[in-house]
């Protein structure tokens, strides 16, 4: 098993360099919130990436349309709501998972982790289905639980 996912990490790697040919395509799931709308922009001015599949709950085809009108070789497309995640996620090589809500005052890390847990275990359920060879980059807080839920969930 640890072979494989090496293997596959090295694809990815190799796919992602710049020696090689750039056609990554790289899916960001929460793209409408504080993290997900910069690292969008950065992974949109990559000459590693060919196509960014951007997908989120709310407002995404906004974030979708502005990205868009920078000219560069990725394609952006955007995806809302749980039924479009699937066609969001086919084909994706990398998926990075900033969803999830932002510590609030008072909250703790407990609360923080009832909420993200089951939004990151849905999405990564649904990249074990639609793109299972794919590296996912789960940088929900907090990350030392989310991770691991991810991990579980994928060994399934």
């Amino acid at each position: 098993m640890f072979s494989r996912i090496a293997r596959s990490a090295a694809s990815i790697a190799r796919s992602l360099c710049t020696s090689s040919q750039n056609n990554a395509k790289v899916a960001v799931l929460g793209v409408s919130g504080g993290i997900g709308q910069p690292l969008s922009l950065l992974l949109k001015s990559s000459p590693l990436v060919s196509q960014l599949s951007l997908y989120d709950v709310v407002h995404t085809l906004g974030v979708a349309a502005d990205l868009s009108h920078i000219e560069t070789r990725a394609q952006v497309t955007g995806y809302v709501g749980p039924e479009q995640l699937p066609q969001a996620l086919k084909g994706s090589e990398v998926v990075v998972i900033p969803a999830g809500v932002p510590r609030k005052p008072g909250m703790t890390r407990d609360d923080l982790f009832d909420t993200n847990a089951s939004i990151v275990a849905t999405l990564a359920d649904t990249c074990a289905r639609n793109c299972p060879d794919a590296m996912l980059c789960v940088i929900t807080n907090p990350v030392n639980s989310t991770v691991p839920i991810t991990s579980e969930i994928l060994k399934n």
